[in-house]
């Protein structure tokens, strides 16, 4: 009696595999007829809402990238960087998909997103970027342009910061280019000339240097005037450049016509 029971049990079991075995393949034999089950319909279904939203997350268009740069704009304008910098990467991203890199609008907020990260303290992190925006800005937009100034800065920024000096002097060299052509440029000029005296200094091109340093000075006392103590530094940097190249007489004659007491170490 059991070994009759376990046989009929045994076979129930065989039917019912076979039957779920038939249900996952997706149909069972009624009638000689073939129906499909839901379950296949939520598969088509589920495939085709996934479809859908991974479409509607990688499709760009004009107003989804407005948002997205909105969005941008103002958690830049809170000084909410993290926020400013996770939609800038969204905006740059949609940029891209609908913009060329040398259009206008691309290289502007490739300029704005480096902003972001060069006011979270985070330039080291987008060095190309910094680089690519400078170039794309001084080929497509031209020295003068803002977007061009902003992305020179900041290059000029993350070259110091690299201690890449050699580099740093170019941009320097544009920006006085584009002050010079500005009758109210020139304090900014000023600043510029006490940049790259240090910059020729660092790199050991004294002769450079000294030629600037004269400039400098010439340009400080006709701005600043003859007697502002700002000519005292410049004329005892300019000493230590004559000490450097071994230009004892025109160092001689420096220190005696200031009235200075400094000697060549």
């Amino acid at each position: 009696m059991s070994h009759w029971v376990n046989t009929m049990v045994f076979f129930q079991v065989k039917n019912i595999y076979n039957k779920t075995t038939k249900i996952l393949l997706g149909w069972i034999r009624v009638k000689r007829r073939f129906y499909y089950l839901p379950f296949l319909l939520l598969v088509f279904l589920g495939h085709t809402v996934v479809s859908q939203v991974f479409a509607d997350e990688t499709v760009w268009t004009e107003k989804k990238l407005g948002r997205v740069i909105l969005k941008a704009e103002r958690a830049a304008k809170r000084k909410i960087w993290s926020r400013a910098i996770r939609y800038g990467e969204q905006m740059l991203t949609g940029s891209e998909a609908l913009d060329q890199k040398h259009d206008q609008r691309y290289i502007n907020l490739l300029k704005n997103l480096n902003k972001y990260y060069d006011n979270s303290h985070r330039l080291a992190e987008v060095p190309e970027r910094i680089k690519s925006a400078y170039l794309l800005s001084k080929q497509h937009l031209g020295l003068s342009h803002t977007t061009s100034l902003i992305s020179r800065n900041l290059y000029y920024k993350l070259l110091i910061a690299e201690k890449k000096y050699h580099d740093a002097i170019p941009l320097v060299l544009e920006n006085i280019s584009v002050s010079e052509k500005s009758s109210t440029e020139n304090f900014r000029i000023l600043h510029y000339l006490e940049q790259l005296s240090t910059l020729y200094r660092l790199t050991r091109q004294y002769a450079k240097e000294e030629g600037i340093l004269l400039r400098f000075l010439e340009m400080n006392k006709w701005l600043v005037g003859k007697d502002a103590e700002d000519n005292i530094k410049i004329i005892l940097s300019l000493a230590q450049n004559y000490c450097r190249q071994n230009k004892f007489d025109q160092f001689k004659q420096l220190i005696i016509s200031n009235n200075l007491k400094y000697y060549c170490k």
